[in-house]
């Protein structure tokens, strides 16, 4: 059992490491007189990871998630900033320069990646040397030109993690013996796919994708147990409560079919096929001994009811309705088994 949930942490921070690579942000600022008793502060996706002097330079070294824009932004001061957000080239390095023109704040990206457009925020306080005015100005563009620019040009993996309650049923039987069970279930499931949002047109429009992940579900069984027996033993029958966990990774294929109810929001349902070869732990309940067996013949049959909006800041925020269909086949000493669920599936871009 502990082998079991340390090889299931294990592959949680293998699907957390896919998606990050090392970049190293050079970063440094030109000098100049004007502004240079002000320090500037460097964030990069909002932590803050220097403050820069006045012709000063840093490395910067993180995981980052290629498939997403990072957002860099140059703050000195509660009145002056600058904000760009760019895509991390193919040699994972990114030289930027900051620094002052005039009164107002600069940051370039000059090399290691694109400029996307999209988020910025700008914001500045100006003085009128004619007649000495003094105006501030704040602007912010918001993010959805960048991911769907994003999504339109790279598509990109997204993972779906998806909350279950069930109903499921169990039988297994012989000449002499038969086991009959009901009860419920709580599943959840993990799923990679790789994501590239159709092109608007209006009519029914698909994508798909091949889809892998695991599943990790436990199930509560009331059972009965059915012996024909010669006399002199004759029929016996007995009830028990059962607990199961199971363990399955899957592997397959989705298609989404729908259509577009306007230039950015697409909705329909995603149908889902997998092979999903299992590992069932019965835990003991009445001081009895646990078992531990692997069913490499189990498939399961998905329905995503999706609704994936290109302007949005994450794919699909908003949990989506979710149905699904499993089966294991009696093979050898291991009962039918067939579940059926209804729960949420939430989408995140990687």
């Amino acid at each position: 059992m502990k082998r079991i949930c340390l090889s299931l942490f294990i592959l949680l921070l293998a699907f957390a490491a896919m998606a990050q690579d090392e970049v190293i942000f050079e970063i440094s600022r030109k000098k100049a007189l004007v502004g240079s008793a002000s320090p500037v502060r460097i964030y990069i996706n909002g932590a803050e990871v220097t403050k820069l002097l006045n012709g000063g330079s840093y490395i910067y070294k993180a995981l980052i998630d290629k498939t997403k824009p990072v957002i860099i932004q140059a703050n000195a001061g509660l009145l002056k900033k600058r904000e760009i957000t760019i895509n991390v080239g193919e040699g994972n390095k990114c030289v930027l320069e900051t620094g002052f023109s005039g009164a107002s704040i600069f940051l370039n990206l000059l090399s290691g990646g694109v400029n996307m457009p999209g988020t910025g925020a700008v914001a500045d306080v100006k003085v009128d040397r004619e007649d000495l005015s003094i105006s501030y100005t704040a602007t912010q563009t918001h993010a959805s030109d960048t991911i769907r620019q994003q999504w339109l040009s790279k598509g990109g993996r997204i993972m779906g993690t998806s909350y279950i309650g069930g109903a499921s049923y169990t039988r297994m039987s012989d000449d002499m013996f038969s086991m009959t069970g009901m009860g419920g279930n709580i599943t959840i499931t993990m799923s990679l796919l790789n994501f590239k949002v159709p092109e608007y047109e209006p009519g029914l429009k698909t994508w798909h994708s091949s889809v892998f992940g695991f599943t990790g579900s436990d199930q509560f069984f009331v059972t009965k147990t059915k012996i024909d027996a010669p006399p002199p033993v004759g029929t016996m029958t007995d009830k028990s409560f059962n607990i199961n966990m199971m363990f399955s990774f899957n592997g397959g294929y989705t298609v989404g079919l729908g259509k577009f109810k306007n230039e950015t929001k697409w909705k329909g349902a995603a149908l889902e096929l997998t092979y999903r070869p299992s590992l069932v732990i019965s835990l003991p309940t009445n001081g009895g001994k646990g078992d531990l067996s692997l069913n490499m013949m189990g498939f399961g049959f998905d329905v995503n009811f999706n609704s994936f909006t290109s302007n949005a800041a994450k794919l699909a925020p908003k949990a989506q309705s979710k149905l699904t269909f499993f089966a294991l086949p009696p093979i050898k000493d291991m009962p039918l088994f067939v579940s059926v669920g209804f729960g949420l599936t939430f989408y995140q871009k990687m």
